[in-house]
């Protein structure tokens, strides 16, 4: 399980550690200026369809756009989807943000494993993302017992960051991957840059069984603390697409990390039952914070439910970590809880989306300092008559659901935002210390609107930031869905 015999690690040259500033999230320069990392997985490149590309908005207003034409070992294939996840951290080392790049439906080993998925990793550099020491890692690159198989969809989910004790990790997933011959029951590889393991639900220590269809590490979330394995596809009893999801504490990667706990909706203190389609953790978010006059580190995750039906069952919940290492129901929300704005209607799908940030970090958190924001892609207007039209709102998770809860709308709109039906707006959102990004990925006018948080929780009027992927030097028609990834 050592990576340093595959050379995963010393990409960059050594001159540039002198030069990068360090300690800044998503600073792929190393400027000292958070950078901004835009995917567009259904992109045409060359003529081939929904091959993918990504966009670097750097802080300093400079741009980049990766292909797959400039990354060894990648054809740039129709239906590739390079871009679909994207995670980073300072892999190397070296003081720069490094780049993860998911393409899940990579047909690897010269095209005869179809979608069997790999993970492009891109050192950072004083002059951005340095492409000529771009590696392409598939799963036996890990050094793990996996393998490439067709249909393992390895890249589909990532989630990387930097431990308490400063050690760099990713988690990918391979939602597709088969356990023996349980197919599509999931696996994630959890990695520093030393060394790797395999998780999944046959795994020493981890509850459950794999399952057909489970789709373990269809989506993931982390912190420093720890992070979560979700698997929405998980049948609890005879419940098809229940959803279940796990966290587990960080460990230096050398064996399966101890679980803090694993929850569903049939779960003793959770909010709501179990039902077939819920999709319980088809999205999860997490983040450590400080209470308000509290001492020590708490953790936070966030899990949705969208095919949550309605009537009294909650959509979308939010389950805190204790201190204790078992998973407790912090609050329990949806469009229908009292002091919630909007109502539940059939196929808001609320929740699809989320982003969790902590504005305030090794701080007490005050009520806007600690923000959830969900986004609800099937919400209609029925004012302007404009189906699937989307919504996304922000809520506190300090105090009640409702407390604080605030549309995101009269922000997009001071951004330029054009409303129609069918934007599906909040199909994919992402949240930093100083913006909330929301995608419009899928209009003629495609385009990320970066809302500075404090127009949001304080009234305030700062320019909200516009990306457009004429920004980058490509034509609306080519972009297939840019924004639907951040990192």
């Amino acid at each position: 399980m050592v990576l340093g015999t595959v050379g995963l690690v010393g990409a960059s040259a050594p001159a540039q550690a002198q030069t990068c500033v360090g300690d800044v999230e998503s600073d792929f320069d190393g400027d000292g200026v958070a950078d901004l990392a835009i995917g567009d997985p259904d992109a045409t490149v060359s003529g081939a369809a929904r091959s993918g590309s990504v966009h670097i908005a750097f802080g300093n207003g400079d741009t980049q756009t990766i292909t797959q034409l400039g990354v060894s070992d990648n054809d740039n294939a129709a239906g590739d989807r390079f871009g679909h996840a994207l995670a980073s951290t300072d892999w190397n080392g070296d003081g720069c943000s490094d780049l993860f790049i998911g393409v899940p439906f990579e047909n690897w080993a010269n095209n005869t494993k179809a979608d069997a998925g790999v993970i492009v990793y891109i050192p950072g550099s004083p002059s951005g993302l340095d492409q000529a020491t771009a590696e392409t890692w598939n799963q036996a690159t890990f050094g793990t017992s996996a393998a490439s198989e067709p249909g393992d969809q390895f890249g589909h989910s990532l989630t990387a960051g930097t431990m308490i004790n400063g050690t760099p990790y990713l988690v990918a997933g391979a939602p597709g991957e088969s356990i023996g011959t349980i197919a599509k029951a999931g696996m994630v590889i959890y990695s520093t840059p030393t060394h790797a393991v395999n998780i999944h639900q046959d795994s020493t220590g981890v509850p459950g069984v794999a399952e057909t269809g489970d789709l373990y590490g269809f989506a993931l979330s982390s912190s420093p603390t720890s992070f979560t394995v979700a698997a929405p596809g998980e049948a609890i009893g005879d419940l098809k697409n229940a959803g279940m999801v796990q966290a587990f504490v960080h460990n230096a990667a050398e064996s399966i990390p101890s679980l803090l706990g694993g929850i569903h909706q049939d779960t003793e203190g959770i909010s709501g039952a179990a039902e077939s389609g819920d999709l319980f953790g088809y999205a999860v978010a997490m983040v450590d914070y400080t209470a308000p006059g509290g001492s020590g580190t708490s953790t936070l995750i966030a899990v949705s439910t969208p095919g949550e039906d309605g009537g009294s069952q909650d959509q979308g919940g939010v389950y805190e970590i204790a201190a204790d290492g078992s998973l407790t129901e912090k609050a329990a929300f949806n469009q229908g809880t009292a002091s919630v704005e909007g109502a539940r209607e059939d196929g808001d799908l609320f929740g699809t989306a989320l982003a969790l940030v902590n504005r305030s970090p090794g701080s007490a958190v005050s009520w806007e300092d600690l923000l959830l924001a969900v986004g609800a892609p099937g919400e209609d207007l029925e004012s302007s008559g404009l189906a699937d039209r989307g919504w996304v709102q922000v809520f506190s998770m300090i105090g009640e659901p409702g407390d604080h809860d605030v549309s995101a709308s009269s922000a997009l709109e001071d951004g330029g935002v054009k409303w129609r039906s069918g934007m599906q707006l909040g199909i994919s959102i992402h949240a930093t210390a100083g913006y909330l990004y929301i995608a419009d990925p899928w209009s003629t006018m495609p385009a990320v609107y970066g809302i500075p948080w404090n127009n949001l929780v304080a009234g305030a009027e700062a320019t909200v930031q516009v990306y457009t992927p004429e920004d980058f030097g490509v034509s609306a028609a080519a972009s297939g869905s840019f924004g639907m990834s951040f990192g």
